[in-house]
């Protein structure tokens, strides 16, 4: 196979960026082979972000002096998000060799992340998915994480047959962090690290260096729970039982690629992005991001009413209309600061014994907080600027208000949704911004109708 036999070095995303501007300039005066040399040395991962960000002209000439060997090499030793990204970018007939010489579940990975037309017209070709055991499950459970190997020993033998059992795991053992014992029935009974295997004496029994388990799984479990296993417990394996017997056991890397892919999802739904990449296919971006704008620039047809109902007041004192987006504005990032750590303490299971009006009554002190801070400072500034007292006290008030109701709305949103079983990632911050937009120019607005004759 094309690659260098050493072990390729990490390197920092300056290095990266600076390869990858050699590698276009060298493509750029035509001379592929030596972009190629330049990049061999490389980490696959590294290969392949340097690959995905080319010009489509200058990664297809760049493919064409690599042999499919090598495409597959890189896509098997990255990660499944960027390879589905630079599997995006690579030709129908290169993709469909390269994903037919992968695992079925690293195949299915990447087709997760292909556009969705892309995948639909790969996947018939692909022959490696035309018998596997993995579409027994359904998608995001630990059934479809898990791998069908079971690295196990009976509790009643000795370290010297636990080896044995170990050296016949060839495909997954360099992986394996622990063996899992079993009784007679096939029921667990407990974990023996490999590394105390190893440090035994062969004639030990593997009863005497086990350990309990800390958790497991079934394989209809979640694959958001077992992230959080993963992620609370600090475990490296976990096992999956079926009808109380071991069915297969979820890797360590597939563990921290279901935190990523989650932790991921998160945060384009908070973002109203989901699915969406940097330089994917425009026709994606749109269709993730035109609904959201659509209902936002609704929401701002409701404060801009909101606005309108105090025209009479903007008319008397036409001051005020430079004052409205200070209000609005503060009040929105209060609600997205607040929105944002509810949302990741409800994803890390955080709240676990925090009672809602609890929450609710913190995140309001901590607005009013805020709230009486800021409000003075706008005042002065607005009363310095405009030598106007009353414009001061105004600003002041309406500030205060709309940051304790930021604290409330950014707390309160995603609780409800949460509640509601609705994911409060997907639609709170749209929530959350109108309430501040609304309620931040009605404040302001309301104050200044109510206190005209100290403005004037």
């Amino acid at each position: 196979m094309e690659r260098e036999t050493a072990q390729p070095q990490a390197i920092s995303l300056d290095e990266a960026a600076q390869i990858a501007g050699e590698v276009k300039d060298l493509i750029k005066a035509g001379d592929e082979h030596s972009a190629w040399e330049l990049l061999q040395g490389l980490h696959p991962a590294d290969i392949g972000t340097i690959l995905a960000g080319l010009p489509s002209k200058s990664r297809d000439a760049l493919i064409q002096v690599m042999s499919p060997d090598t495409v597959v090499w890189i896509l098997r030793q990255m990660n499944p998000v960027e390879a589905g990204r630079v599997a995006a970018r690579l030709g129908s007939n290169i993709l469909s060799f390269a994903l037919d010489q992968l695992h079925p579940r690293q195949v299915l990975a990447v087709l997760d992340h292909l556009p969705i037309l892309r995948a639909r017209e790969v996947a018939p070709s692909l022959e490696s998915l035309e018998s596997t055991e993995l579409f027994d499950y359904a998608p995001d459970t630990a059934g479809a994480l898990m791998v069908g190997q079971l690295p196990t020993v009976r509790i009643d033998r000795l370290v010297s047959e636990a080896r044995e059992n170990l050296r016949l795991l060839e495909d997954i053992r360099q992986k394996l962090t622990h063996l899992f014992l079993v009784g007679d029935d096939g029921e667990l009974a407990g974990q023996v690290s490999v590394v105390d295997l190893a440090l035994a004496e062969s004639d030990t029994p593997v009863r005497a260096i086990a350990s309990p388990l800390v958790a497991t799984v079934t394989v209809d479990t979640p694959a958001r729970e077992c992230a959080r296993l993963q992620r609370h417990y600090n475990v490296t394996q976990l096992p999956v039982t079926q009808g109380g017997r071991l069915a297969g056991v979820i890797l360590a890397e597939h563990l921290l690629g279901a935190t990523i892919e989650l932790d991921t999802r998160q945060m384009q739904q908070v973002a109203n992005v989901p699915g969406e990449t940097v330089g994917g296919p425009l026709l994606s971006s749109i269709r993730t991001r035109l609904p959201w704008l659509t209902i936002n620039l609704g929401t701002t047809f409701l404060a801009a009413g909101t606005v309108a109902l105090f025209e009479s007041t903007l008319a008397q004192v036409v001051v005020l209309a430079a004052f409205l987006p200070v209000v609005a504005g503060q009040g929105g990032i209060g609600g997205t600061q607040t929105l944002t750590l509810i949302v990741r303490a409800i994803a890390l299971g955080e709240l676990v014994g925090i009672g809602a009006r609890r929450l609710l009554a913190r995140e309001a002190l901590l607005g009013l907080l805020h709230g009486v801070w800021l409000g003075v400072l706008v005042a002065v500034i607005a009363m310095l600027w405009k030598q106007n007292p009353g414009l001061g006290l105004v600003l002041g008030l309406a500030m205060l208000g709309n940051m304790v109701i930021a604290g409330t709305v950014g707390a309160g949103v995603p609780l409800f949704l949460r509640r509601a079983g609705v994911d409060p990632a997907v639609s709170s911050a749209v929530v959350v911004t109108t309430f501040t937009d609304v309620f931040g120019f009605l404040l302001f607005l309301g104050i200044a109708s109510a206190f005209i004759g100290l403005i004037t």
